[in-house]
């Protein structure tokens, strides 16, 4: 499991490996810990991946890819506290889920922590956890722990699931359905 802590601002990221084996990126430094990356955004995307789109950015931060949706015309299923809205969207149905998550994993402001997993073959786990209901700086952060799991057998088909202490959770489902309208 690789986990991204958040801290204070403006410091850098180190890699730390515990003795579990397991790999962490933290803005404080750790027993032995490498500093990776100073203080600032997320680190650039250079040569092939590049070209690899939104999905290698997050890879290249440290956190697992997410799968690759074929783009087109989706019909989205969105069900939260027993009401269910259908709707439907042109493009990459989870490409605002993966920036989030890369955003996220790069700012340095929130004081939460945020751990992302991957669960299988085409499968995320995402956790934040906020200790706190202020940020280092003072602002207003939602307490408590989401954990979101998307799941995708296929390239046209996801299932993105939240549970939360701090929002009410939600199933949100995607299915491609053709090619979108040229304009």
């Amino acid at each position: 499991m690789i986990a991204v802590c958040i801290g204070a601002n403006a410091q850098g990221i180190h890699k730390c490996v515990g003795k579990d084996g397991k790999t962490a990126y933290s803005n404080s430094p750790c027993p032995g810990s490498k500093e990776i990356r100073g203080g600032g955004g997320a680190p650039a995307v250079q040569g092939a991946d590049a070209k690899k789109g939104p999905s290698a950015g997050p890879a290249a931060a440290g956190i697992p890819a997410f799968p690759e949706m074929q783009p087109g015309k989706w019909r989205l299923r969105m069900t939260m506290r027993g009401t269910t809205s259908d709707k439907e969207t042109c493009g990459d149905p989870i490409d605002s889920f993966r920036r989030e998550v890369q955003e996220y994993a790069a700012s340095t402001k929130w004081g939460c922590t945020m751990t992302a997993s991957a669960s299988g073959p085409r499968s995320v786990i995402v956790v934040y956890d906020c200790p706190s209901d202020r940020s280092p700086e003072g602002l207003p952060v939602s307490k408590g722990r989401s954990e979101l799991s998307l799941v995708s057998a296929s390239p046209q088909a996801y299932r993105i699931e939240m549970k939360s202490t701090a929002y009410p959770g939600y199933v949100a489902e995607g299915t491609r359905i053709g090619d979108c309208e040229k304009r």
